[in-house]
């Protein structure tokens, strides 16, 4: 199914049928509408703008583990990035997840709602679903995965895991949830 999404839409994934879908963001924020509240708007676009670009790093370095052909290490950015960067680096090489999707929109049509998990992959010889995170930890990252879970492309998802990239640039750290 081809999904389209339009961010800040009253429901922002469509599919070519027309029929319109939330997104499991939009669920989060009912859940938890303060999260950012009292952040100024020109920190709040920051740190979107870090978050887009380290989740481009962490898909290539996801790639180019898996060996897609023409897929290179992406080079490794200045700044605070570089240390952002560093984190995930040094887990995606010690931990070798195996990529099996990465980026990839789906939707439940029964409960209305789509989303794009950051990557399935095998770790440890299991079927995992990771997000990948910049901030701290926060209760509705377990509910986020347990709502990618219930999209049609991920049902068959062992384990969920939220993925918190240091910014001091030490080993990113894998938090499993394990409720349902």
């Amino acid at each position: 199914m081809n999904l389209t999404v339009t961010r800040g839409a009253p429901a922002e994934y469509q599919d070519e049928q027309g029929r319109k879908y939330f997104s499991v963001s939009q669920h989060l924020t009912v859940l938890d509408p303060l999260a950012f509240s009292g952040v100024p708007p020109t920190v709040l676009a920051a740190a979107g703008m870090r978050g887009e670009r380290l989740h481009l790093y962490f898909a290539e370095m996801l790639f180019h583990a898996a060996g897609v052909e023409g897929c290179l290490w992406p080079e490794r950015p200045k700044g605070m990035l570089g240390l952002y960067f560093d984190s995930m680096a040094l887990w995606v090489e010690r931990r070798k997840p195996r990529a099996l999707q990465v980026e990839q929109r789906s939707v439940n049509v029964k409960l209305k709602t789509a989303g794009q998990p950051d990557t399935e992959c095998i770790l440890d010889d299991e079927d995992c679903l990771i997000d990948l995170k910049t901030g701290l930890p926060r209760p509705v990252h377990s509910v986020q995965l347990h709502a990618y879970k219930r999209l049609d492309n991920y049902t068959q998802v062992k384990r969920l895991f939220s993925l918190y990239a240091n910014k001091n640039g030490s080993m990113a750290q894998l938090s499993e949830h394990t409720h349902d």
